[in-house]
């Protein structure tokens, strides 16, 4: 462009906006019909995607166009004549100088090749004469070596992208291109969600699926509840026919028909593909769909890992193709660990299936398997499980299928074998199988004599159980070491309840139980159990760390277990959801969280609770301090956002405030437990001290001399008690004196964090002296240049810097942080456990003395002269009675049993308080 006048050039890329131009050559372009006639000077000007011919006349206008994209090939004839063969006409033309020649050429390839970035451009060069052949050639493959070895951002997708835009004169829409160049690049995310881009018009996010069949960078496709156009469905069978990088692809719920199904499978007997996962759940492929892929998947070189067609609309015809095709199929045993067939009902309910059970049987690599709802007859599955799933099996999901489809419902032993052989299994899901008693006794015998499995997931939801299968639990739970976490909603277990909750309680593994939907009993049945499992939560022996009792509509009922909670209970996660607590209830888990320490998560929602219980639970939670987690509670937020937008909006942010404190607790505090437990055992101690000194005081006036040992002693429990009340608080505040345990921690995590430091300052040094040695031997002259050693230099010590940052805030800071909190922890616990067992000791010594008192003055009544003191009687009637009396005492300090349950009016009772004086 040297010999262009700038005002002309001006004028070019004024009239090409907003096309950036690149280069303007000026040209003499020849006939079509005959090659060595001449039509006058024109220009061509090139631009980043397209060529234009531009008249050389006032006013400039463009004659024609054309992208590169369109170009077949590339003739020249000369060292100055070019023609270029494109899809819909020929241009030839004629320019002034080698060098403009060798310039063209040498951009309309560079831009190919970034469009392109797996494609060799040079080879459209069909005619090149022998003084230009070589020096062309080398031009063409420095170009591909150059930008092979430095491509844009995620193999240049926006490059392609912007190609495609202006091939197909669609927008280009520049957020996809900054999303991609920005946020997919530097968090080195493979996986291309269309979802991103959802809101965009069908055809733009088509064009960015089409530029995705020529991109290396991106593995995986991946879409969820987004309905997918024609247009898009058009581009991804192309991008399957002609990628060699995609490698996963996950379009779930997302419209797709048969004929996608259909067309998938044509594009992948095209090419060879490197697919090797297929999630295609939600979408109706029907048979037809079904059996076009299974034709094609077992084609694929490295086999599949991961295959998911759960919910479309699968019968025994499509599920019996695809099964004969992983049975048949030798690469599928070793290459297939996800399999995910479920909620394609009646799917395995004929002898089809018997390819399936073949497959499962045989030597495999599954680790996730979901049949749920397939009709799937289970005591066939378990024979083939027990046969080739025993050692890789992770996860199983069995839900909603028979046991059998035999009239005789004969268990065998292989569900036995399979539990007592397993050895990675963390979740086993049979909810709503009517499992036979037998065959649950087996499942647990099974895991009883597994020494492989730990921390398993047992869910038995919904089976209709009864008392027979309670019985079995009963005599096989606490045997069954493997169960982490035990779901036994909705069996019907309301008579076995009380018994089933203590077996329960027995076994030492369990730390989840859910029982939800297991209370539909007499109110003081109801009454019994609920105070059964208070007292389960309650025992610090008990290893329950969470309890469900979800959609279980206990209502008043629930004040039981929320008194427990503000208790001595040890739960760490609690859900109470579906129980229609009301705004009481909301009170009642105020209340209880006001005093509880231990519970790290809260499940409440559907409790028809307003914007007043809400409120509630905020106040509460500025109290509590170690509450980490509640899930938002949508129903009811919903149900009352209405009537009490304002209200409902303040509790809520109220409650996340406290929440956001507690995730950031810092130590050194009493918790509030503590405090509650010390002031009622002072109290208590000195309301006995009371007691005792009163009886002092009125013995004192009989014969004391009989009875001068007992009264000294007497006298020693009483000053031993008053002193242990002054005793008491210097426990609680000694345990908070961590100062130089902290300085301690300090100390350790400092100097960790210089050794480290060191280390990595050390390593850092290391990796620059060879990465100088590597560089160095390649290219010494660049290297040995000062900028380059300092700019190095430099960001060895500012990344030295930045690790002695990081490492400071996660060791010093945020580790003794945690190091400490949980050492103040233990101090208190510490603390705490002193004072109780003093204050046992204490309170049995009262007792003790004053029984021995009593009995001393009853005695000596007879003898001795009545002397009249004023003593408070009090009877029966004169103690308040709740609805829910306990069905035990606990024999322990008060601090540990329950917290008494709200007494709640009937709606009769409230009618007499109101209208009770009318009359």
């Amino acid at each position: 462009m040297d010999y262009i006048s700038q005002t002309l050039q001006d004028q070019v890329s004024e009239l090409l906006k907003p096309h950036r131009v690149c280069l303007v050559t000026p040209v003499l372009l020849h006939q079509s019909n005959q090659s060595c006639g001449r039509s006058g000077s024109k220009f061509v000007v090139l631009s980043l995607w397209r060529g234009y011919v531009v008249t050389n006349k006032q006013p400039l206008r463009v004659e024609s166009t054309f992208s590169y994209l369109e170009i077949s090939s590339i003739n020249i004839h000369s060292l100055t004549q070019i023609e270029l063969e494109t899809d819909g006409q020929s241009l030839s033309f004629s320019v002034l100088h080698e060098e403009d020649l060798v310039a063209m050429i040498s951009h309309m390839t560079a831009s190919l090749k970034r469009i392109f970035p797996d494609s060799s451009p040079g080879k459209l060069l069909k005619t090149v004469p022998l003084d230009l052949q070589e020096r062309l050639l080398t031009l063409t493959g420095v170009i591909e070596e150059q930008l092979n070895s430095q491509p844009g951002p995620c193999g240049g997708f926006s490059d392609t992208y912007a190609a495609l835009c202006d091939f197909n004169e669609m927008p280009f829409r520049e957020e996809i291109q900054w999303d991609v160049d920005n946020i997919y690049y530097i968090h080195n995310w493979r996986k291309f969600n269309l979802q991103d881009f959802s809101h965009l018009e069908s055809r733009d996010l088509a064009l960015a699926v089409a530029a995705l069949s020529f991109n290396q960078w991106f593995t995986k496709i991946y879409c969820k509840e987004l309905k997918l156009s024609a247009d898009i469905q058009q581009q991804l069978t192309f991008l399957l026919s002609t990628s060699s990088s995609l490698e996963e692809l996950s379009l779930e719920d997302c419209g797709l028909k048969v004929d996608f199904a259909v067309k998938m499978a044509a594009a992948l007997q095209q090419h060879t593909s490197t697919l090797q996962a297929i999630n295609l759940s939600g979408n109706s492929v029907e048979d037809k769909g079904v059996i076009a892929l299974s034709q094609e998947i077992q084609h694929l070189n490295e086999g599949l890992r991961f295959l998911s067609l759960s919910r479309v609309s699968m019968s025994t015809k499509g599920l019996g193709c695809l099964s004969q095709v992983l049975s048949s199929c030798q690469q599928f045993s070793t290459s297939l660990n996800h399999l995910d067939l479920s909620c394609n009902p009646g799917s395995l309910v004929t002898e089809d299936a018997t390819f399936l059970f073949k497959f499962l049987s045989g030597t495999n690599s599954l680790s996730y398997l979901d049949l749920s709802d397939t009709n799937c007859p289970l005591d066939t599955l378990f024979v083939s499980l027990s046969a080739g799933c025993c050692y890789k099996l992770v996860h199983l999901n069995l839900a909603r299928n028979p046991f059998t489809h035999r009239k005789v419902r004969q268990v065998t032993r292989s569900v036995q074998e399979f539990f007592s052989q397993s050895c990675e299994l963390r979740y086993v899901g049979l909810s709503a199988t009517k499992l036979p008693p037998q065959a649950l006794r087996f499942l647990l015998q099974g895991l009883a004599t597994n020494t492989h499995l730990f921390g398993l997931e047992l869910d038995i939801s919904s089976c209709e159980l009864c008392s027979a299968g309670a019985q079995v639990i009963q005599e096989h739970i606490s045997e069954a070491t493997a169960i982490r976490s035990l779901d036994i909603s909705d069996n019907s277990f309301e008579n076995d309840m009380v018994t089933l909750v203590l077996s329960v309680g027995r076994c030492q593994s369990l730390h989840h139980l859910a029982l939800g939907r297991n209370f539909a009993m007499k109110s003081r049945a109801l009454t019994d159990l609920l105070h059964r499992i208070a007292q389960l939560i309650q025992d610090e022996e008990c290893p329950l760390q969470s309890l469900s009792v979800c959609d279980s509509k206990l209502k008043t009922g629930i004040h039981i277990l929320l008194s427990a909670l503000g208790g001595h209970a040890t739960l760490a996660e609690l859900d109470i959801s579906g129980n229609n607590i009301g705004d009481t209830g909301a009170k009642m888990l105020a209340k209880a969280l006001m005093t509880n320490t231990k519970l790290r998560s809260l499940t409440w929602d559907r409790n028809n609770v307003t914007a007043r219980g809400f409120q509630d639970v905020a106040d509460a939670l500025e109290r509590n301090f170690t509450l980490q987690k509640m899930s938002l509670p949508l129903a009811d937020i919903t149900q009352n956002y209405r009537s009490s937008a304002d209200r409902t909006k303040e509790a809520l942010h109220k409650i996340q405030q406290c929440l956001d404190r507690n995730n950031m607790r810092h130590p050194g505090s009493v918790g509030p437990q503590q405090v509650f437990r010390s002031q009622h055992s002072e109290k208590l101690i000195q309301g006995m001290c009371q007691q005792l000194e009163d009886s002092l005081q009125r013995i004192s006036y009989c014969n004391t001399q009989v009875f001068q040992n007992d009264i000294k002693s007497a006298h020693e429990v009483l000053q031993n008690a008053r002193e242990s009340l002054k005793l008491l608080p210097s426990l609680c505040v000694e345990s908070m004196k961590c100062s130089s345990v902290g300085d301690l921690v300090m100390d350790i995590l400092s100097d960790a964090t210089s050794a480290l430091t060191q280390e990595i300052t050390k390593n850092l040094q290391e990796l620059g002296q060879g990465l100088i040695g590597l560089a160095e031997s390649v290219c010494p002259r660049v290297v040995q240049h000062p900028s380059v050693f300092k700019s190095l230099s430099e960001c060895m010590s500012q990344k030295s810097k930045q690790a002695e940052i990081f490492l400071r805030s996660t060791l010093v800071e945020t580790a003794r942080q945690n190091i400490s909190t949980r050492l103040s922890e233990l101090r208190q616990a510490l603390a705490v456990t002193l004072a109780e067992s003093m204050v046992e000791q204490v309170l049995q010594d009262l007792t003790a003395t004053q029984d021995k008192m009593d009995c001393l003055i009853t005695e000596n009544s007879s003898s001795t002269q009545k002397i009249n003191i004023p003593e408070l009687r009090l009877t029966d009637s004169d103690f308040p009675t709740d609805d829910y009396s306990p069905a035990f005492w606990r024999n322990e300090l008060l601090s540990k049993s329950l917290r008494p349950a709200a007494s709640i009016k009937s709606k009769t009772q409230q009618l007499s308080t109101t209208f009770g004086t009318a009359g």
